[in-house]
């Protein structure tokens, strides 16, 4: 065996996925004057679209069999069944389920992304390995970090 694995050290592995979306940010409980004071062009009646760059980060610690923390290509498969199948060249405000009745801002995403690879990694895996974060790229200047408080 591995001495380096003799203590259970705790690490984080990240996968990095991408995906197409459109939305408006628009309170319906807010008048339409309201929404374009607050989210400006976002509010846009149409929507407008962004190339997405989300990070998931596992935390745990190694396998001392497989010297993994988690098998990256399960990740790969898990990420793009349960977040490009759902969010990939949709528009938030319509096709996704899980925001409905929400602003879909990159804040409000990140959170239901969370929600929904928490649950299904629990399914997944009997290891002591969690979910750490929820990174979401929405351009190259912003980005919003979820840690699951």
């Amino acid at each position: 065996m591995n001495d380096r694995l003799e203590t259970p050290r705790k690490v984080y592995v990240t996968r990095k996925i991408e995906f197409n979306a459109a939305h408006r940010l628009f309170n319906p409980e807010l008048s339409e004057e309201d929404n374009l004071s607050i989210y400006g062009k976002c509010s846009n009646r149409y929507g407008h679209g962004h190339n997405y760059l989300i990070e998931i980060t596992l935390s745990g610690t190694v396998d001392r069999v497989t010297g993994y923390l988690f098998d990256l290509k399960v990740l790969k498969t898990l990420l793009e069944e349960e977040i490009v199948a759902r969010f990939d060249h949709r528009h938030l405000n319509h096709d996704v389920t899980e925001l409905a009745n929400s602003v879909p801002t990159t804040e409000i995403l990140a959170i239901t992304i969370w929600d929904i690879l928490e649950s299904r990694l629990r399914t997944i895996t009997n290891k002591e390995v969690s979910l750490h974060e929820v990174s979401i790229h929405e351009t190259g200047k912003n980005s919003v970090r979820y840690l699951g408080e």
